[in-house]
Formats: C-alpha cells, sequence, structure tokens
C-alpha cells in the first residue's frame, strides 16, 4: 500500500513488539476470529476507594451483555498493589475478572501486556480506574453498538464529568494557531454541555481515560506507543486509527464521572512526551486536522 507522503512511519519496535506478545495469546485464539464482546482492561495501585466499586459496577453490568449476546471481561492489571482491602478483594472476584499481578507501570506497556496477553473480545475498552459508572449502568454496552452500527469507526470515548456536574472531557483537539498550535487540549472543560447537544460527535481524539476501539485496529497499529512515558499515547492512538481510515467519536450516555487526577499529581504534565508527540505526529495534524 502506498503511504501519503505526510504520514509518520509506524514505530517498527512497537509493532515487533506487539506482534511477538501476541504469539503468546490464549491458545483459543490462535487463528481464530476474536469472539463478540468487550474486554475491559483497568491497570491499578491500591486505591480501595476507587478499583473496588469500579469492579463491581462493572460485574453488574455483565447481564446486559448476556442478554445482548455478547461476551464480557474485566482485566485489572496491578502494578504493585500492597493495601489489604485490594488483597482481599481480588481473592474474590467473579470468574469475569482476571488480575494480572506483577506490572511494572508505564500505561502504554502496561495496557498493552493486557491486551495482547490476555484480551478475548473483538472490542475492547481501556478504563482509569477513577471513572465512575455506576450510575449509567448501560453506558459500555451504548457505546458497543456505536461501533457495531457506524463501520466507519474505529475508536468511541464517553463524555466524562466532574462531580460538580461540569464537562471534563468531551473530546480531545489541538490548538490551531498560536505558540500550542498542534498541541492537544480539552476544548469543552470545565464548560455546561448544552441540553441540545447530540448524542454522539466526532472528535480529532478521545482520552485513554475511557477509550474503546476494535480489536482488530488495536492490533493493526501495534497498540500504544510505548515511546510516551505519561502522555499523549491516547491521541496518537486515536491519529493512528484515522491513518488506517477510522474515525473517532464520543458518546453522551449521561453523567458518568471522571475524578481526574485522583491517581497522579496535579501539575505533572509531561512536556518530554508533548514534544515527542509533535515530532512524530506534528506533520499529520497540520495535514489532516488543522
Amino acid at each position: 500500500m502506498q503511504r501519503h507522503p505526510c504520514l509518520a512511519p509506524y514505530s517498527l519496535t512497537n509493532l515487533e513488539r506487539a506482534n511477538a506478545i501476541g504469539r503468546a495469546e490464549p491458545q483459543q485464539l490462535q487463528g481464530a476470529p476474536a469472539p463478540h464482546g468487550l474486554s475491559i482492561i483497568i491497570l491499578t495501585l491500591d486505591k480501595p476507594e476507587l478499583i473496588i466499586p469500579l469492579v463491581d459496577s462493572l460485574v453488574a453490568m455483565a447481564p446486559l451483555f448476556a442478554q445482548a449476546g455478547l461476551g464480557f471481561e474485566v482485566l485489572i492489571g496491578d502494578t504493585g498493589s500492597t493495601d489489604p482491602d485490594v488483597l482481599a478483594f481480588y481473592e474474590q472476584v467473579p470468574a469475569i475478572v482476571t488480575v494480572v499481578r506483577g506490572l511494572s507501570y508505564q500505561f502504554s506497556r502496561c495496557n498493552n501486556q493486557l491486551f495482547f496477553g490476555h484480551a478475548r473480545y473483538d472490542t475492547a475498552l481501556f478504563l482509569n480506574n477513577d471513572v465512575i459508572v455506576r450510575d449509567q449502568p448501560d453506558s459500555l454496552l451504548r457505546m458497543v453498538r456505536l461501533l457495531e452500527c457506524r463501520p466507519q469507526l474505529g475508536v468511541v470515548g464517553l463524555c466524562l464529568f466532574f462531580p460538580d456536574g461540569l464537562v471534563q472531557h468531551a473530546g480531545i483537539d489541538v490548538f490551531r494557531d498560536g505558540p500550542l498550535r498542534g498541541f492537544c487540549f480539552h476544548p469543552h472543560a470545565r464548560a455546561v454541555l448544552p441540553r441540545q447537544t447530540a448524542e454522539s460527535w466526532e472528535s480529532l481524539a478521545v482520552t485513554g481515560a475511557c477509550l474503546m476501539i476494535r480489536a482488530e485496529l488495536f492490533r493493526a497499529v501495534g497498540g500504544f506507543d510505548e515511546g510516551y512515558r505519561t502522555e499523549c499515547q491516547d491521541v496518537a492512538l486515536c491519529l493512528a486509527v484515522q491513518r488506517l481510515g477510522r474515525g473517532t467519536a464520543v458518546l453522551n450516555a449521561g453523567p458518568v464521572l471522571h475524578l481526574e487526577n485522583a491517581t497522579r499529581p496535579r501539575g505533572s504534565e509531561d512536556w518530554a512526551d508533548r514534544q515527542l508527540f509533535m515530532r512524530r505526529w506534528g506533520t499529520f495534524v497540520d495535514a489532516f486536522a488543522l
């Protein structure tokens, strides 16, 4: 396939690593299409007040997926928890929950390990442990349905809110001019979502705090780019999917909360990652987004 001259090259190291992990997939997936369903992938460290109610909320969604004829699993990647409540919880999780321990935290690498090594279904959701879906039990099923009814989409994110009701995330865009031209931002952060807002809308990218993607596309781009330490890997993933001809959309499924930075210190922006993003994707953004 001829590559557009403006397109940045794939990260060969990342693709090679994805292929290596893929060879270690569960035996039932070898040489067979993934069954229709959702694999939810969560990274966590301690924080019983976050991970326990989140997993309980997800497990409560399982009957909805079963009624729809969809598979459902929760994959927890633990990066070194020592909290006794968390450890005790792990010992009693139901069969649809798998806990993978002993991970050394790096967002892209850990999520890749869980997906390529353990995910069974044809759709994956990468979910932060500080997202609260309890009050919108059909939100994840609605995300899957949006992907099903719009074949041109590759990625779906949720509109997320702060506890005070203001918007935390309604899509990601880039600055169109000025000194930050090309850098990413949340254009509707701390705004009130208008009542007339559509149920879903297209966006340049969505946050990795709640990012659903077709598994075939995640494999095709080699997963999250592990060159990023803490930031930009979600936007880079969405752009890589766009490069394959699929779009990204945001779904408003009601007040799903995101306790932003609940597990990350405030003011810890990673400018090295942002500069890396501009080196790898600046030309693409200039050609196709600005």
